[in-house]
């Protein structure tokens, strides 16, 4: 999975035939691990995309961290992203890695994502996201699946 991402990845920053936009944005977290304790955290998020006005894909990389709680658990995620514009609305689609950091323990994993995104401008939107992460073994007092519900200020620099 990772070398198919990787491969995909290359493919998006090499393709210089499409328009490309580059994103930033912080986002506000909750996860909730299927078994353990939840956490609310912050993520900042950076990417870019390809493509026309309707369709757009990229690579988004967010890092979170935990605002409080006693699990305090860190992500880091990898994703490609696809964009598909609706009028005022633009729907999201995810897949990518994921590493979660506990401690001096990592665990790896896999993620998907769906979400939708408005425009308040031409450069900043209001993003509304639901990620769900699947790690490779138990860890760090949770089951191998955590479900994020994420809302994030996003900033087009064009």
């Amino acid at each position: 999975m990772k070398t198919i991402l990787a491969a995909l990845c290359a493919l998006c920053i090499g393709s210089a035939a499409t328009a490309q936009e580059f994103h930033g944005g912080l986002g506000l977290d909750y996860g909730k691990p299927h078994s353990g304790e939840d956490q609310a955290g912050f993520s900042w998020l950076g990417g870019v995309t390809f493509g026309g006005p309707t369709l757009r894909y990229g690579v988004e990389l967010d890092i979170g961290m935990p605002l409080n709680g006693n699990t305090d658990y860190d992500t880091n995620r990898l994703r490609l992203i696809g964009m598909y514009d609706i009028g005022d609305y633009t729907i999201l689609g995810a897949v990518g890695v994921t590493r979660y950091q506990f401690g001096d323990e990592d665990n790896d994993g896999s993620n998907f994502g769906i979400g939708v995104e408005r425009d308040f401008s031409d450069r900043w939107s209001l993003r509304g996201e639901f990620i769900r992460d699947f790690l490779d073994e138990d860890f760090g007092g949770f089951t191998d699946a955590v479900t994020t519900t994420r809302i994030a200020m996003i900033y087009r620099f064009f």
